[in-house]
């Protein structure tokens, strides 16, 4: 459960910072997990071909496929073992980050907190190109200047060692390099057909799984019951539990989005449940409604006139993230009146995971949705959730 608390760590630091509920309290962050009850490979994946490889990533290795597919992209070809992070802050400083902080969260969840403050230190303060970055030799000394940036910036500031654990953050940060090092060289020891499929093939057969999975389950009626229905209780508690004047923010990924939608626009909706922003990434609502996998569609729908599906009559704004790179992530705007598209330009082909693993995809999303702590409307939608 390491990206469980990377995530709330990152939701709390870069989204939900500064909110408050209407008693006062802080704003919550809820996080159901329906994976259990997801896809299960019976063989362990032995029927993907070259089996022997893949079925490892179903298994232990399974931890760092969302570490593989940012380290698939973003790390230059021809960087030496101990110089992977540096060669590639020489390039985007933006993409070293967040390749480094990624492997610090899944090596170290329980510092997840400190990760998630220092991440947002260390992007205001090191701009693309700091100085010293000519200077250091590799990965190591790399992240030994990144820590003394911001246990100086600390103290200057009189953050405080202890609140801020420094330490916690620099053992964190050394494992990261450790286990960037290792998941590189095992990335290197396969052809890159093999190593190609090995990275997608599970990512991909897991969706599938849970696609099927979730409607050879899917009562009949509607998304009520099954997965759905574990979900819908975790939305109603969480609607239960806040103010009348608390925003009621919904995100969602992949699989995740649609099985929201199907609640939203079905049990959910009849009992007037309202949520004021819903937010999906990486997901494919609108193209499963092309498909009418949820529900059959008006007869003039579509239509020669353009004509579009309504949102869900409880969501107050939808914001949908897609990244080209993501293969598994479509719009919706051209579908449902109102949806507002954003892309996220992650430069990964293998982007599907790795959105709520970077610091920098929170960044951009606490902007888009900052407007809510006042009510003030946000900017017009736009090609670029940056």
């Amino acid at each position: 459960m390491e990206e469980t608390a990377a995530r709330r760590a990152l939701f709390e630091q870069y989204v939900t910072a500064g909110w408050s509920r209407s008693d006062g309290g802080p704003a919550e962050v809820l996080q159901p997990y329906w994976g259990r009850d997801g896809a299960s490979l019976a063989w362990g994946g032995a029927s993907v071909p070259n089996s022997a490889h893949v079925a490892e990533r179903f298994g232990e290795g399974d931890a760092d496929a969302p570490l593989l597919e940012i380290v698939s992209q973003v790390v230059p070809d021809g960087a030496r073992a101990d110089t992977r992070l540096l060669t590639t802050a020489r390039t985007s400083m933006s993409d070293a980050l967040d390749l480094l902080w990624a492997s610090a969260f899944l090596a170290s969840p329980d510092s997840a907190r400190e990760l998630a403050s220092a991440s947002a230190t260390a992007s205001a303060l090191l701009g693309p190109a700091p100085a010293w970055l000519a200077e250091v030799a590799d990965d190591e000394e790399f992240t030994v200047r990144l820590c003394q940036v911001i246990e100086d910036h600390a103290e200057a500031t009189r953050a405080g060692r202890e609140s801020f654990g420094p330490g916690r953050v620099r053992t964190a940060l050394h494992e990261g390099v450790a286990r960037v090092r290792e998941a590189v060289a095992d990335r290197a020891t396969a052809p890159v057909a093999d190593r190609l499929r090995a990275e997608l093939a599970p990512r991909v057969t897991e969706f599938l799984g849970d696609v099927l999975t979730y409607y050879r389950r899917r009562p009949a009626t509607g998304a009520g019951g099954g997965i759905g229905g574990k979900i819908a209780d975790v939305l109603r508690e969480a609607n239960a539990r806040r103010g009348p004047r608390d925003p009621f923010v919904v995100v969602a990924h992949s699989m995740g989005g649609n099985i929201v939608y199907d609640l939203l626009s079905g049990p959910l909706a009849d009992e007037g449940l309202t949520v004021d922003l819903l937010v999906t990434a990486g997901s494919q609502v609108a193209f499963f409604e092309e498909l009418s996998l949820f529900s059959p569609h008006p007869p003039d729908v579509p239509g020669t006139a353009g004509l579009k599906l309504p949102m869900p009559a409880g969501v107050g704004r939808w914001l949908n993230v897609y990244d080209m790179n993501d293969l598994l992530s479509f719009r919706a705007g051209p579908v449902f009146e109102g949806a507002e598209d954003h892309s996220f330009r992650s430069g990964r082909l293998r982007a599907h995971s790795a959105y709520f693993l970077t610091p920098s995809f929170y960044a951009r999303l606490g902007e888009r949705l900052g407007p809510l702590r006042s009510g003030l409307p946000d900017g017009p939608a736009g090609d670029g959730c940056r």
